[in-house]
C-alpha cells in the first residue's frame, strides 16, 4: 500500500519504522531536508506541514491508499483535509479544527460537567487587561493555535501584560489568544486511543515543571504519582472530554491540572498522540498494545478493537517509565557526551540531545529547546525512578 506520512522527524521515527516493517510503500514529508526519519521512506518531499495544496498534489500523484500523521496538530489538519478530499479514513476535519483551537475546545467541553479554569478569548491588549482583571492574577496567556509551550506565559501582575501579549501573539497563526485562570497544581497527561469498540484511556502520567513565567516540563512519570483511585478518575475524566469533543479516530492526548485537594481541571485535548516519544514509543511500551500498527490499520479502513476494561482505568499499564528532560550547563561549549554508552544501558529506551561537539549550550525557553529527551523504564515506579538516578550518575558531559 502507498502511505503518505506527514511529518518525518525524530518523534515519528518509531511509527514510520513500524509502517516500514509492515511492508508498505512510504511517501514521507517534512519541513527539513535532513529529517531523521527520511532514510526509512521510499519517497521524500520537503514540505511544511501546513501546506495543504502541496501535500494534496503529492497524494494524488502518489496514488496513496492512506494518509498517516501523529504528534503535530498542523499536520493533523492537513491530513484531515486530504483524507476528506480523497475519501480516505481519517480523523474528521472538525476534530482537527478542535485540536488546533484551545478556545473552541473549552467552549465544547463547557457543555458538559467537566471542570475547567475560567477563560476568555483575547485579541488585543485592552481585552487582555480586562480578562486578567476579571479572572484575577495570576493568569496564564497562550496562543489559541500552537503546540508545546510556544508563547505561553504566566502573568502575575499588570506590568507583565505587554511582554506576554507580544510573545503570545507572535506565536499564534490566527493572532488570537486565550487568557485563563492560573491553576496551581500538578500537570497530568492522559493518552488514549479510539478503537473499533470505542475510546479507551490507556496511560496517565504526572509531571514536574519549572516554576516561573515560562512553565517547561522537566520530568514525567508513568503511572502518575497519585493513588490508583485518583489515576482512575483522571482517565475517566479524559474519556468524558474525548466524548465531549467528538473524537473517534486514532490517538487522544489530554492535559489536566490536579490541585492539592485533588480537583481535576481540563487544560486541553487533541486528536493525536503526545509528542516526545509518548504515543509511538511509551504507550506501546507501557501497555503492550501496538498502537502504531493500529493507527496504520485505521488509515487503511481496518479499525480494530481490544478487550475493554469495565471502566477507564490504569489496568492497561504493565510497567513504569520516566520521561525526562535533563539540562546541560548553560553557556558551556560541548566537548563530548557519552551518548552511545548511555543508550546501551538496559533500562534506557531513548536518549537524544539537540547538541553536538563544539555547540554552545543555550537556555531553555520552550519545550522545543529542551537540551535532552530521556526515556528510562522500570518494572514499577520506584525502579524507574532509581534507574533514572543511575542514568544521571553515569551521564558524562565534558565542556571545553
Amino acid at each position: 500500500m502507498n502511505i503518505l506520512i506527514i511529518g518525518a522527524g525524530w518523534e515519528q521515527h518509531a511509527l514510520i519504522q513500524r509502517i516500514k516493517d509492515l511492508g508498505h510503500h512510504i511517501i514521507a514529508t517534512h519541513p527539513k531536508s535532513d529529517a531523521e526519519s527520511f532514510p526509512l521512506a521510499d519517497e521524500t518531499f520537503v514540505k511544511e506541514s501546513r501546506d495543504i495544496e502541496g501535500h494534496l498534489e503529492i497524494a494524488e500523484k502518489g496514488s496513496i491508499d492512506a494518509v498517516v500523521t501523529d504528534n503535530c496538530d498542523y499536520s493533523l489538519y492537513t491530513a484531515s483535509v486530504i483524507a476528506a478530499k480523497l475519501d480516505l479514513p481519517f480523523a474528521s476535519i472538525q476534530s482537527a479544527v478542535l485540536s488546533n483551537d484551545k478556545f473552541e475546545q473549552r467552549e465544547q467541553v463547557s457543555k458538559n460537567e467537566i471542570k475547567q479554569p475560567g477563560y476568555y478569548k483575547v485579541r488585543d491588549l485592552n481585552e487582555l487587561k480586562e480578562a486578567a482583571s476579571i479572572l484575577g492574577y495570576p493568569v496564564i496567556l497562550k496562543p489559541l493555535d500552537n503546540r508545546g509551550t510556544f508563547g505561553i506565559t504566566v502573568i502575575r501582575k499588570e506590568e507583565e501584560l505587554k511582554d506576554a501579549f507580544i510573545d503570545a501573539v507572535s506565536n499564534s497563526y490566527s493572532h488570537q489568544l486565550i487568557c485563563e485562570q492560573f491553576i496551581d497544581g500538578t500537570l497530568v497527561t492522559v493518552d488514549g486511543f479510539c478503537f473499533k469498540n470505542g475510546h479507551q484511556s490507556l496511560t496517565v502520567a504526572s509531571s514536574i515543571s519549572e516554576k516561573g513565567s515560562k512553565p517547561v516540563t522537566k520530568r514525567t512519570i508513568y503511572p502518575a504519582s497519585f493513588s490508583d483511585e485518583l489515576n482512575n478518575c483522571l482517565m475517566n475524566n479524559h474519556h468524558k472530554v474525548v466524548e465531549s469533543l467528538g473524537y473517534d479516530y486514532g490517538h487522544t492526548h489530554g492535559e489536566y491540572m490536579v490541585t492539592e485537594d485533588e480537583q481535576i481541571y481540563f487544560v486541553e485535548c487533541t486528536n493525536r498522540g503526545g509528542g516526545v516519544y509518548i504515543s509511538s514509543l511509551i504507550v506501546p511500551l507501557l501497555t503492550g498494545i501496538d498502537v502504531n500498527k493500529m493507527l496504520v490499520q485505521q488509515s487503511l479502513g481496518k479499525k480494530l478493537d481490544i478487550p475493554f476494561k469495565e471502566n477507564q482505568g490504569i489496568d492497561y499499564m504493565k510497567r513504569s517509565v520516566v520521561l525526562a528532560f535533563h539540562d546541560f550547563k548553560v553557556g558551556g561549549t560541548i566537548k563530548s557526551i557519552n551518548l552511545e554508552e548511555m543508550r546501551s544501558l538496559v533500562y534506557t529506551e531513548r536518549f537524544r540531545t539537540i547538541f553536538k561537539e563544539n555547540d554552545i549550550v543555550e537556555s531553555v525557553e520552550n519545550c522545543a529547546a529542551r537540551h535532552t529527551v530521556i526515556v528510562v523504564k522500570g518494572e514499577n515506579a520506584r525502579e524507574a525512578e532509581e534507574n533514572f538516578e543511575r542514568f544521571k550518575s553515569n551521564l558524562d558531559v565534558q565542556y571545553t
